[in-house]
């Protein structure tokens, strides 16, 4: 699980690098990338105003 950003969207505003309380988001390029260490706390996916991050899901286990 982690996050996604989808650079199509991304807008270079800088929300998601203000709210990470473990800091790998950066710009790059004026695109949000995601560097190691991300904790899939969501709170990235909550301040884009753009839709340009979401949450991966782990994929379900077969029972």
């Amino acid at each position: 699980m982690g996050i996604k950003i989808d650079t199509t969207k991304c807008t270079g505003c800088g929300a998601c690098l203000y709210v990470c309380p473990v800091g790998v988001l950066e710009l790059v390029d004026m695109k949000a990338r995601v560097n190691e260490g991300c904790i899939s706390c969501g709170k990235c996916v909550n301040a884009c105003s753009f839709f340009a991050i979401t949450l991966e899901e782990e994929p379900k286990k077969k029972k």
